[in-house]
């Protein structure tokens, strides 16, 4: 949930007052603690030593203090940083009204056009704010070696998905499903894939709150389907107990990010090393589209050192500095380093998840998604957990939802 704050004008002082004053040429970095910020990290150091005159600084920070310390800073332009890594669903937020800086030099061609659009606002057809630095997207993680054996092919819909949890998991002994269902984002996370591609959309024609329909009740009762093959527990389910799961060899299939991908395929932290193949977001009345979840680099609005901020986002997004972050296990952004025959050998799953990016939907561009995430997923969770029908969990939702939308027109 975007977090509700009132700061008192004293509080504003304080924020002002440690950032205000002239500054030698460098800038700041917010960067998010975690993998994909460790390779941006390195290319920070890198960037320094290229540039010895610029005195550059690297803030580190959990993801929850992260959002909110970087909205803190673009709200009330205190000048704190000037790069903010964004996770993609904040840029909405981030970016109205004028809290970000307009990046003057348009994307090439080589950048996935899904990562661009979100980095535009408008979505999609608006001024470039952020460039896009990790290229994340959900993939299907399956167990190939049991689909083999049941002669099952690569799961192409999600009634495929549910017939081999129907005919693997009772056979091996196995869970044949596992998932997110904890409250909030986990359980919202695993169900947009089956929302969009039973043809389900969250808001309508006029931009009001469409979560009831009969299309996101069936995807609904489909993932409470699922759960049937799912662990006992599994409404508590975040990335971790799914992942354990997986690696242990106790479920044969999920949806789950890139990031796991190292851990799946490490015999030292993996019973099931190699036998677990990953494909595109399966299907139902529409194609499958998997969630996007990319990593962006923008610069606020009131940075004291714009060029400098605007010239290291250029540069650490250029294809060469991308390829080192690939090769620091940050998945790219770009067509070229997909193709890249070194990075195609060392990361077996590029394939697909260049088709995953390339076919991803990004979450609803609003400002308020996080707060929308959190109500939607109280009720998804609820309805999994057997506390309300599908029906009476969409229409609770809905309500909640609309509120939220009315409450901030």
């Amino acid at each position: 949930m975007f977090p509700i704050f009132v700061l008192s004008v004293s509080l504003w002082l304080l924020f002002s007052g440690c950032s205000s004053g002239p500054r030698q040429p460098g800038f700041t970095i917010a960067v998010n603690a975690g993998a994909e910020g460790d390779a941006l990290k390195a290319a920070v150091e890198d960037y320094g030593h290229l540039h010895p005159e610029l005195k550059i600084q690297t803030v580190v920070l959990p993801y929850a203090s992260l959002f909110e310390k970087e909205l803190l800073d673009v709200t009330f332009g205190t000048g704190s940083y000037d790069v903010i890594m964004m996770d993609d669903p904040w840029f909405p937020r981030m970016a109205e009204h004028g809290k970000l800086t307009p990046l003057e030099r348009e994307p090439d061609a080589d950048f996935i056009p899904t990562c661009i659009a979100i980095c535009r606002e408008p979505y999609h057809t608006g001024q470039l704010y952020a460039l896009p630095y990790v290229g994340n997207s959900q993939l299907f993680f399956y167990r190939k070696d049991l689909y083999d054996k049941y002669g099952l092919g690569e799961p192409k819909t999600w009634d495929d998905v549910l017939a081999a949890a129907r005919t693997i998991g009772p056979a091996e002994k196995m869970f044949g499903y596992v998932m997110r269902a904890a409250q909030g984002n986990a359980v919202v996370a695993d169900y947009m894939a089956l929302f969009w591609s039973f043809g389900a959309e969250m808001f309508d024609a006029r931009g009001d709150a469409a979560v009831n329909s009969a299309e996101s009740i069936a995807a609904l009762r489909f993932m409470i389907q699922l759960g049937h093959y799912a662990p006992p527990g599994y409404v508590s389910f975040n990335a971790d107990e799914v992942s354990a799961h997986l690696l242990q060899g106790t479920a044969v299939q999920s949806i789950n990010w890139p990031a796991w991908i190292p851990a799946m395929d490490d015999p030292a932290r993996s019973r099931v090393a190699g036998k677990i193949a990953y494909a595109p977001m399966p299907g139902a009345k529409k194609p499958g589209a998997a969630e996007i979840g990319n990593w962006l680099l923008g610069v606020p609005a009131k940075s004291r050192n714009v060029a400098a901020a605007r010239d290291f986002v250029y540069w650490v997004t250029e294809a060469k500095q991308m390829r080192l972050a690939a090769l620091r296990g940050n998945p790219p952004t770009r067509h070229s380093l997909f193709a890249d025959p070194e990075l195609r050998a060392r990361f077996r799953a590029y394939v697909v998840q260049e088709q995953s990016l390339a076919t991803s939907r990004p979450r609803p561009r609003t400002p308020y998604w996080n707060e929308i995430e959190n109500t939607f997923g109280v009720y998804l969770s609820k309805a999994n957990s057997g506390k309300m029908t599908p029906e009476e969990a969409m229409d609770h939702a809905n309500r909640e939802i609309q509120a939220i939308l009315e409450r901030t027109r």
